[in-house]
This record gives structure tokens, sequence and C-alpha cells, in this order.
């Protein structure tokens, strides 16, 4: 049997036939893996995938021209340009739409949700600060909205504020986790304490619902996704009630809607989570994209991912393509992207490349650039935020060590370029000392001291708060122990145990 490759993905014959046939492709977003993924159709019976780096990718906004997407720090808005699809310098007469980075907005970290363009605005849920917010150059941004049992904006999470339904150009209904005023205070009852609210009153229209998401409203009618339920269920907003429309098998979350196809995120569980163990999908959740047929209430088609993808956050709907093509601004390729009025081109960044090399011989030898490392510190950070937020850069051991853990961490972050490579897990405790859990960096960054790094910064914030004892706790068994031990044979101050 042939091991998966990264992004592999299996799908039903009639979801590469759907997509064909509505003339769509869809995009979707990965925080955990920190892709936007574009699914499209090659013929009649087959899908092609193109995942493109947008850090911790979350909420997305599409106004038919433009495709917002908000990542860990910053919201960024990609306009689609044709004339620049065609003509693509790699693959050309292959692409029918071409999405060019044109904006970005400076956020900070603020976890938003769901986003939506209005009135020539980006309305974006701010989770973070539990309110509804626009996104601007002006600054970081603008509250508008927040519901009325939240009696300040603070950054907290007080509520898990999420979604967002919109009719006619005019927000209606937002859910959020818990109707809750305190840090993270959603998290006690997360199974049940979630809620539909009313807008702009904050009346609560169903509550009790689980982890609920993604509300929508389709052709006059009011669809939420109950997400740790794994179903997709219809409201009554005047009478406060639901049935379920299909049961999905997953945590779902992220949806849109095509003619009468609606097209769903689901998610996987963590199986020996304390949570969600007894749960209906803890057993069946899987990561992918589900088609249902409003109709007849009825699952048409999905695509299930086996490598690389385990949530989903959002997903959008392209219509007329069935090949589009997104840079990301990591791309080098991107510098030779021109674009005005009617006229198209893009530059040969391989020529200019060989141009600069071929100068740079010919004059003096300089130094080489330094690259330099960023630490950055993250207190109190829940083990669910550190699994979503630095997957790519914790050790499995580590993280099924915690998978099931309530517990708040201390983080030590160190970046290249702001794309975090490494990190250390402590607790400083109460009595003076301090234990270090996980310590790791990425395989391509080692040998470069990033853990050295991480650790000097450490010692360094530990000694100035008067701790003076370190205790660093990992397993023997662990396949990297001698890279341990050589690591803290440099620190001797930092008491290695080995349990």
């Amino acid at each position: 049997m042939t091991a998966p490759k990264p992004f592999d993905m299996e799908y039903t014959p009639q979801f590469a036939v759907l997509l064909n046939k509505l003339n769509i492709s869809l995009a979707l977003s990965t925080y955990q893996a920190g892709k936007v993924v574009l699914i499209s159709p090659v013929g009649e019976d087959k899908l092609v995938q193109l995942p493109r780096t947008f850090e911790n990718a979350m909420g997305m906004a599409f106004d038919g021209k433009q495709l917002a997407i908000a990542t860990g720090r910053n919201v960024q808005v990609l306009k689609e340009t044709k004339g620049l699809a065609s003509i693509y310098p790699q693959k050309p007469n292959t692409y029918d739409a071409m999405f060019i980075p044109r904006t970005t907005y400076h956020t900070g970290y603020l976890a938003l949700h769901d986003m939506a363009f209005m009135d020539k605005k980006i309305v974006a849920v701010n989770t973070l600060f539990s309110c509804l917010s626009y996104i601007d150059d002006n600054q970081s941004f603008t509250p508008f909205w927040q519901p009325p049992f939240i009696t300040e904006l603070a950054p907290e999470d007080r509520c898990h504020l999420n979604g967002l339904a919109i009719e006619n150009n005019e927000i209606k209904y937002v859910t959020a986790l818990g109707k809750t005023n305190e840090r993270q205070g959603w998290r006690e009852n997360k199974i049940s304490g979630g809620i539909l609210m009313e807008y702009p009153s904050g009346k609560i229209i169903v509550e009790g619902l689980s982890m609920p998401h993604s509300p929508r409203i389709y052709n006059g009618k009011l669809y939420v996704l109950n997400s740790a339920q794994g179903t997709l269920i219809e409201v009554n907003p005047e009478t406060g009630t639901y049935e379920i429309v299909v049961k999905l098998g997953g945590f779902a979350r992220g949806m849109d809607i095509f003619g009468d196809y609606l097209f769903i995120g689901v998610s996987k569980l963590r199986h020996n989570s304390n949570v969600f163990r007894d749960l209906p999908i803890a057993q069946t959740s899987f990561a992918g994209i589900i088609a249902v047929y409003l109709p007849f209430k009825s699952v048409v088609g999905k695509v299930e991912y086996k490598m690389s993808v385990d949530e989903i956050y959002d997903v959008k709907v392209l219509p007329e393509t069935v090949r589009p093509n997104i840079l990301s601004q990591n791309m080098d390729i991107i510098r030779g992207a021109i674009a005005f009025d009617n006229n198209y081109f893009w530059g040969d960044v391989l020529a200019e490349d060989k141009v600069n090399k071929s100068a740079e011989t010919q004059q003096p030898a300089q130094q080489p650039q330094q690259t330099k490392v960023m630490v950055q510190i993250f207190k109190n950070i829940a083990t669910s935020d550190l699994l979503s937020k630095f997957n790519n850069i914790i050790c499995e051991e580590f993280k099924q060590k915690i998978n099931n853990s309530t517990s708040q961490m201390n983080l030590i972050v160190a970046s290249i370029n702001s794309l975090p490579i490494g990190v250390l897990v402590f607790d400083a405790l109460k009595n003076g000392t301090s234990k270090i859990y996980s310590v790791f960096v990425s395989e391509e960054f080692r040998q470069k001291q990033i853990a050295t790094i991480l650790l000097k910064h450490l010692y360094e914030i530990l000694k100035q708060n008067n701790i003076n004892y370190i205790e660093a706790n990992f397993n023997k068994e662990n396949s990297e122990i001698e890279i341990i031990k050589k690591l803290f044979k440099k620190f001797p101050q930092i008491n290695l145990i080995l349990e």
C-alpha cells in the first residue's frame, strides 16, 4: 500500500461531476495547515487542487471579483485578474482565473472568523475581542457591535463569537459558543452552551447549541452548522426551534451555496479527547468537503483528505471558473505580475535574478546578509490554541501528551521572516521554579542554533524574575533523546530529568 503524499485526498465521482456540471471551483481555508486550497474539476470525473501558503488562514470573503483572507496577523485582499491567467508563464493556456494579492491590512492577531464584503467594507467577526469590526487602513480594527452581555472589549475571547449571517447586504444573525463574559468562559460548557443571536438587538434566538458556526441565509431560510454534533440545521427564528436537515459525520464549519447545492467543510475531531469522545461523530469525523442537495436534504458527494489537512475553517464557491490560480505573497513569481487598464504582463523574474547575480559577481565580494531570528513570548496559551496555531512546530510526542489537557502554558517562539520555526513550551511555577515541557525546531532550520537561542532567552527571562530552579522533563524513550542531551549539556543550570 502506497503511503499518502502531502495533501492526498479521495473523492466520490459524483463530487467531480458536480463541480464540472456547475462550472465552479471551491476555495477552502485551513488554519492548521496554513493554506488556502483551490479545488477544481478536470473533465467530468477528476479533481485537481492547488494549495497556497496563507499562515493560519481562517475566514474568507468573496464578492465575485476579490477574495479576502484572514491570516494569523493580517487580512489579505486578492483581486481576480483574468488577463494574467492565460499567459501565466509557468503554465500558459491552463488557468481561467488568477487571484493576485493587492492589499494587506496589518491587524495583528485577532482570531478573525467569518468575514464579508459589505458596502465596499470588510466586516469581520473579531473573536479575540468578542465584537464585530470593520477592517481598514485606519487601525487594527474598528469595532461597531458587541453582544449585550460583553461588558468591555478585551483580548480575552470571552464568548467565542464566530459566525455571521447576511441577507440583502444586512447583518441578520451571529453565532457564539457561549453567553459568557469572562476570559475564554465559553470553554466550560462548549458542547451545549452555543447560541444564535439576532442582530443588532443581541436577542438570543436559540441556545443550547453544540459549538455552532457558519449561520447562513439561503432563499429566505436560516441554516446553521451545529458543529460538534456534525449536523446542518434549519432554524425558525420566530419560534426559536430548529430541525436537522442532514447529518454530516464530521465537525462541520464553513459553508457556501451555489444553486441548490451546499458545500460544507468538515474537520477531524480528536478521537481521544474527553470532551468529544462520547459525541456521535467521534469515530466518523474526517477533514474534507461535503456536497448537500437541499431539495432532497441529502449528501451527494464528498472530498476527504488523507494527509496534511485535519481542520477546515471556511469554504467559498468560485463561480464560472474551472481552473483558477492563486498567488501568495511568499512566491517569487508575484514580482513579475503587472496589470494596468487592459494591459497584462509577466516579467521574467528568473532572467532578472540572473542579471542581478551576474552583476554581483562583478562587484567586490560582500558579507552575506544575515537572516534575523525574531523571538516572541506568548503567555497563558490554552493547549487547544497551542495545537491549532503552532501545529507545524510541535513534536508529535508532545502533541499526544497534551491532547486531553485543559491547562495553559507559556511559549517562546522563534521566527524568521514572520514564519514560526521553533517553539519552547514552559511553565513558571509560583514557588520559584520552572518546568520545560518541549523544545522543537523545524527540520530545515536545525543545526542553526535555534534551540540554543530559545533556551538562552528563557534563562534570561527566568533569571530576571528570580526563578532559579529550572527543570526540563523529557521521556527517555524519545526518539531524539541524544540530541536533547547534547543540547542541555550547554545549560548545566537546567536540570534535565528523563522520565
